[in-house]
């Protein structure tokens, strides 16, 4: 593909984003995300979000009466999540790589495959250090990564086709089996005849290289579920969930 015009992910995406993402059940999304937190923590008085997008769970964390911050790197997405900020919930601009924050959390998630979008081991490892500055020793860490077998199976060579209020969108996908990388493409075109393209690139990480990766940083893996369940990783399985703490 022609990369002049391309970009920066979750720029022009963030005014449609939750209309692409209408078929997703946040709800069962958020009261599994909840029980792990309460499973593991008694009473929980901080929370953190890193890479919160639009503030979909945020918003439900404070309905419940929980603190939760969300920070994201996308300026864009985060002009969305202040119109659900409120109450509880705090948004903020920060780099998951490379953040200092003055308190600790008491439970830190990051979710939809946020993590995939850090390309080297370096920066997972650097994702793992920063979180566990903001942690104590009863702290756990939750997220996900999607599996290889989910972009083979649902992304790899397709090409899907929206219009959303006036604009249409082309989500076109490639997946490098060699390097484990996907590429994104995002094109969106307006009724006004403008036209943008956003390319976005994750990396595929096996359960052992992730966990590698939690053990060089001196993290105990607490579980590790398959597809926001309580059951073990499988070869379809879509999503990977990690539960760790120092």
């Amino acid at each position: 593909m022609d990369t002049k015009g391309i970009i920066e992910p979750y720029t022009a995406i963030s005014s449609v984003y939750d209309h692409l993402l209408k078929h997703v059940d946040y709800d069962s999304w958020y009261y599994y995300i909840r029980s792990i937190m309460l499973k593991h923590i008694e009473s929980p008085k901080r929370i953190l979000e890193l890479g919160c997008g639009t503030g979909r769970f945020g918003v439900k964390f404070s309905r419940d009466n929980f603190l939760i911050y969300g920070m994201d790197k996308s300026i864009d997405m985060l002009r969305i999540a202040k119109l659900r900020a409120f109450k509880g919930f705090h948004i903020f601009c920060g780099d998951m790589t490379n953040f200092h924050l003055s308190k600790p959390f008491d439970f830190i998630f990051s979710v939809h495959d946020t993590m995939n979008y850090l390309i080297q081991y370096k920066d997972i490892r650097m994702v793992l250090s920063s979180v566990k500055k903001i942690m104590h020793e009863s702290s756990v860490f939750l997220f996900d990564i999607t599996t290889e077998y989910n972009i083979k199976k649902y992304f790899d060579k397709k090409t899907l086709k929206y219009k959303i209020k006036d604009m249409g969108i082309e989500w076109s996908n490639k997946y490098d089996a060699r390097e484990k990388l996907i590429y994104s493409y995002l094109k969106l075109n307006k009724n006004s005849g403008v036209e943008v393209t956003e390319r976005h690139k994750q990396r595929i990480y096996t359960v052992d290289e992730m966990q590698g990766l939690i053990e060089q940083e001196n993290f105990h893996i607490i579980d590790v579920f398959g597809d926001y369940s309580f059951s073990p990783v499988k070869r379809d399985t879509i999503m990977i969930n990690f539960i760790i703490k120092k």
